[in-house]
């Protein structure tokens, strides 16, 4: 579906024009409607991955819409050309205080799952109030944003305790827990905790100091879902999956 293209220096610079959103599709039913209406077509299949280019507004779409880049540009110098001219059409108006929010899934669960899917370690807000929660995400947004942190982690925010309770070792305490996620994404393993009251600078740290020690679970597709079958590891995702899928 992405042939490398995605993971090519010019494509990421290209792509600090736009928002990049990691779609949910099988875990949202507004967000798979959302698909059907506006990205693939009513009487297209849901699927659990696509390439799509939006106007700010996400109401008009600005190419064919496909499963992955790869079926539409023949090499990253191509895409990153076309998104760079894509940009130019939309002018800015960001102003230079602004801090973009934190790129949170919808829960804590997801968060562990897409973790795992992703091998990036995970990043949970925790706090009992919600003004605890928002706090937090306004530091973390403050230098999540940075070279060096960019699209290192996946983030969540909770205020229940029951959400840590596939998170082995983690306490319900406010503060910001960095999780090491299992390889099926039903569960993890707290690395590190940072207190409430941490500034900025030395959450920067922290959160660095914690990527420099993490180990990415590499898989092989087979062989990581035969075992998942044979140990029971199961996901229940929130929208049906089509049978064609699950044949697969």
């Amino acid at each position: 579906m992405d042939r490398g293209l995605l993971s090519d220096q010019a494509v990421i610079a290209a792509s600090r024009n736009f928002v990049c959103i990691r779609t949910a599709t099988y875990e949202d039913k507004k967000e798979a409607e959302f698909h059907r209406a506006k990205v693939f077509g009513q009487n297209s299949e849901l699927r659990n991955f696509g390439y799509c280019l939006l106007s700010p507004d996400a109401k008009t779409s600005l190419k064919r819409s496909r499963r992955g880049p790869n079926y539409i540009y023949a090499n990253a110098a191509e895409m990153a050309d076309e998104l760079q001219k894509i940009a130019k059409r939309y002018s800015k108006k960001r102003s230079k205080k602004h801090t973009p929010a934190l790129p949170k899934m919808k829960n804590v669960r997801l968060a562990l799952n897409v973790a795992s899917c992703d091998g990036l370690p995970l990043v949970v807000a925790v706090g009992k109030k919600s003004d605890d929660v928002k706090a937090l995400s306004r530091k973390l947004s403050e230098v999540i944003w940075g070279e060096d942190l960019v699209g290192k982690f996946i983030y969540a925010t909770t205020s229940k305790e029951t959400d840590l309770a596939a998170i082995d070792g983690a306490e319900f305490a406010t503060g910001i827990l960095v999780v090491a996620p299992h390889k099926y994404g039903l569960k993890g393993k707290l690395l590190t905790k940072i207190g409430a009251g941490v500034s900025v600078k030395k959450v920067e740290q922290a959160l660095l100091d914690t990527l420099g020690s993490f180990e990415r679970d590499e898989k092989d597709h087979g062989n990581h879902v035969r075992r998942g079958r044979r140990s029971g590891q199961k996901w229940e995702t929130e929208v049906p999956v089509p049978a064609r899928q699950r044949r697969r």
